[in-house]
């Protein structure tokens, strides 16, 4: 992906409970695109093995993430915006969800004591606290290779879509314009 040439693919990433659905539906309304949540893709395999406080392994990622891979060739093909909540704890996960070279991906940066408390509040979410551990041992750390956007996610979500906003907009200007304008 070239500096000037946008993404379409806004890839919110982290850890249950780091904010991803709420700052990823907010950030889609500021930028007028579709918001897609990556929960929704789980088979009822793994949502079963959640619900059961049992920690996803990566073959049972496996589908999962090819299912929102080809949702990212559909979005590039179409030229479609989008913004993608996908916790891509591993390096090689990101690198399937990135190949297209359309997606940039936004690391909501949280310390785990916040999101034990966050996750502790949850009602009628089958991601418990008591899975937050499984999750961070398997985050493997972002490279500088990545080129991730990071932001506090513990400041308010208006705030956190703002800091995104300034971000984004000084790496792709071109995203200063409307929507209709930068395709």
């Amino acid at each position: 992906m070239s500096n000037q040439e946008v993404p379409l693919i806004w890839m919110m990433m982290g850890v249950s409970g780091s904010g991803k659905t709420l700052v990823g539906r907010r950030l889609a309304e500021r930028l007028e695109c579709d918001y897609w949540e990556g929960d929704r893709r789980h088979s009822p395999a793994n949502l079963a093995r959640m619900l059961a406080q049992q920690p996803l392994e990566d073959d049972d990622r496996q589908q999962w993430l090819q299912t929102i891979v080809t949702e990212i060739q559909w979005a590039v093909e179409r030229n479609r915006e989008i913004v993608i909540a996908c916790s891509a704890l591993k390096t090689a996960y990101r690198q399937q969800l990135t190949a297209s070279g359309r997606v940039q991906l936004i690391w909501l940066d949280v310390p785990a004591n916040i999101i034990r408390q966050r996750l502790a509040q949850r009602l009628n979410h089958y991601m418990k606290a008591e899975m937050l551990n499984s999750q961070i041992a398997t985050f493997e750390s972002i490279t500088s290779e990545e080129k991730v956007i990071c932001v506090n996610g513990q400041l308010p979500p208006d705030d956190v879509v703002r800091e995104l906003m300034s971000q984004i907009t000084d790496r792709y200007p071109a995203l200063q314009q409307p929507w209709w304008a930068r395709k």
